[in-house]
């Protein structure tokens, strides 16, 4: 009989402690079992590491959990584009979740799991009934944060990129320029050259200082460029030489200008040239004439001076025309004695006395 108590009191609390194990487990994952509970769905575009059992949050405070994830979702169902995934929770009935009030996904820490956070909740919009369908927000974490840092870098990684290459061609560049027999050491050379003639020219004793030294003293003040414009205004002044014979001038053509003889003067003088003009043609024909008698007796000299002892052998057109002829010929000039139709005489004959 003792043992029969004994077995009834050891079964018995088996079942009490099954019974409260199976309440335990039933009211810590499916609270809704003993506490009223509403559930509610959350759209979202990328649901990644967010599992069932994940804990829902308001404002910090846990008041459900995710009951299921529906992914991809219909197009038709979403309500954008880009929303693939939907998320079934439950939460505390004593909740309130408004109407307007942001569904956030997000990781509570660095290494945590990802939950469901309502925050920013407008009282006046009311109560959000049950079965309310919510556009949720993931805040970007770990995974998101590599490629965005990626697409800001590649920019930058480009540009560096571009930067290293056109460093790379300017030293290639560089090294064209300063490499022997180049370009940049022959222009650094003729520098120095140059830099060498400079630093002669400038020394204390070289041209340039000499020009220098000359300029200074022609435009000093006792140099001869001061003196020449000291000449110059004095020569320029209102009581120089220049400006009384100026006024000399001035009195001169006036009084030439009130004289009334100029134009009987000029009449006279013109006059005059004109009859000058014509003695000198006159003059002037004669001794065209005597010219020309002096260049034939010359060339006769010249060629035949024999003609000055024996008579004459060199025979002229007109000693041989009539007189008809010689009259026609009319070459006769006015003031010139015409040659006679016989032999000319040599200009001096000897007679060769008897022996």
């Amino acid at each position: 009989m003792t043992i029969f108590r004994n077995e009834i009191r050891t079964g018995l609390l088996v079942v009490v402690t099954l019974a409260t194990l199976v309440c335990l487990l039933l009211y810590l994952g499916a609270p809704g079992v003993f506490v009223a509970q509403k559930k509610f769905r959350i759209y979202l575009d990328n649901a990644s590491s967010l599992a069932p059992g994940a804990p829902v949050l308001l404002a910090g405070r846990r008041i459900g959990q995710v009951m299921e994830l529906h992914s991809p979702v219909p197009e038709k169902e979403r309500p954008a584009p880009g929303l693939e995934t939907l998320v079934d929770i439950q939460v505390d009935s004593s909740a309130k979740i408004f109407n307007k009030v942001k569904a956030r996904m997000t990781l509570p820490s660095l290494l945590g799991k990802p939950v469901i956070d309502f925050t920013t909740g407008e009282e006046s919009s009311g109560l959000a009934p049950e079965n309310t369908a919510f556009v949720g927000e993931r805040e970007p974490g770990l995974s998101d944060a590599v490629p965005t840092l990626l697409e800001k870098l590649d920019p930058a990684l480009k540009k560096a990129t571009e930067t290293f290459d056109s460093l790379q061609k300017t030293a290639a560049n560089l090294s064209e320029l300063t490499k022997e027999n180049s370009d940049l050491p022959k222009a650094l050379a003729e520098f120095k050259k140059f830099t060498a003639h400079l630093n002669e020219l400038t020394a204390p004793d070289g041209s340039l200082r000499g020009s220098l030294d000359n300029i200074k003293h022609l435009t000093g003040e006792d140099g001869k460029l001061a003196e020449s414009l000291n000449h110059i205004s004095q020569l320029t002044a209102p009581e120089s030489d220049l400006a009384k014979l100026m006024a000399h001038m001035e009195r001169f053509t006036g009084k030439l200008a009130e004289n009334k003889d100029i134009d009987a003067t000029l009449h006279n003088l013109r006059t005059a040239t004109e009859n000058l003009d014509r003695q000198f043609k006159s003059i002037s024909s004669k001794l065209t004439a005597t010219a020309e008698n002096l260049k034939e007796g010359s060339n006769t000299l010249k060629h035949q001076p024999w003609r000055l002892i024996w008579p004459t052998t060199k025979k002229y057109p007109e000693d041989n025309l009539t007189q008809g002829e010689h009259a026609q010929s009319g070459k006769s000039d006015v003031g010139v004695a015409s040659e006679p139709k016989s032999t000319r005489r040599p200009l001096f004959r000897f007679h060769a006395a008897p022996r």
